[in-house]
């Protein structure tokens, strides 16, 4: 009778235990035809509409929209910051008290406001996930935040994994990168921004001497810059035979590149070309992916 009592109250802890684990959170998004995902969400209780933006770095909300949300703390802090083609950006930071996706949430939340005609209310960036796995589902049109059991599942059934390298200012800002390969003979260590959309893949312009192309025979354009109308970057268009991650578990093939003069960094693309479901695992540096 006593090995029942024993086994029956085991039983009901290991029960108690599985209901008290919190389930892994489905965020439904919008894909727009350029490849960028539109999700909900709400700042302290205001509902707005938000790109998921890997390459932010840090959370942004429009002035606009700004303006409604009760309760947004501007505190005595700033960051300074820099696009990718090298603009200086300086931002007052904001302390939300909360954020919303769905039944996620966090209860603290910092944010920049720009003041910008933007047809949507702001980026969420990685911030909220640094401590949290996400998956984007391009296939069901979803981000999951993953719960243990959950990620386990997403390992098993994966096709593969890729390394990353998480880049943090101060808690303030998140980034992930990862090796690559251009045409079988120059790596490069490049930044995975999903709010470049679909179809992007950009470089320093200095690479093209490794890959030995001419510029001469290139179509370039000079771009000014949206935020500093005084600087300007050259963008030089041209092909690549082929993409791939370091271990070639995935590639593209004859890509539509752009190789930019004062690109801060080695390369910065969308990450399409990945996989159709990618889990951005932060706390372990890697990406789990589903082709």
């Amino acid at each position: 009778m006593q090995n029942v009592l024993i086994t029956l109250l085991l039983f009901c802890s290991i029960q108690l235990h599985s209901q008290t684990q919190s389930k892994p959170v489905v965020i439904p998004f919008e894909l727009t035809p350029n490849g960028h995902i539109l999700i909900s969400a709400k700042v302290n209780g205001i509902e707005g509409k938000f790109v998921f933006d890997t390459g932010a770095g840090m959370n942004l909300l429009i002035k606009k929209y700004a303006d409604k949300v009760i309760n947004l703390e501007k505190t005595q802090h700033f960051h300074t910051g820099h696009r990718a083609t090298g603009e200086e950006i300086m931002t007052d930071i904001w302390n939300a008290k909360s954020l919303e996706m769905e039944s996620f949430k966090m209860n603290t939340e910092l944010f920049a406001v720009y003041d910008l005609d933007f047809p949507i209310d702001g980026l969420i960036s990685l911030t909220p996930f640094r401590n949290k796995p996400i998956t984007i589902d391009f296939k069901n049109k979803q981000l999951v935040v993953e719960n243990e059991a959950s990620l386990k599942s997403r390992v098993t059934t994966a096709d593969f994994e890729m390394p990353i390298k998480i880049h943090s200012d101060k808690d303030i800002t998140i980034g992930i990168a990862t090796d690559v390969k251009l045409n079988d003979k120059l790596s490069l260590l490049v930044n995975l921004d999903s709010g470049a959309g679909f179809g992007v893949y950009r470089f320093n312009s200095r690479y093209m001497e490794y890959l030995n192309i001419d510029t001469l025979n290139l179509k370039s354009e000079v771009r000014s810059s949206t935020f500093k109308p005084e600087l300007s970057n050259t963008f030089y268009f041209t092909k690549l035979d082929k993409l791939s991650d370091v271990n070639n578990h995935t590639q593209s093939k004859d890509i539509n590149a752009q190789f930019i003069t004062g690109l801060i960094h080695e390369g910065i693309m969308g990450i399409d070309w990945i996989g159709d479901i990618i889990t951005i695992d932060i706390p372990n540096k890697r990406l789990i992916v589903k082709k």
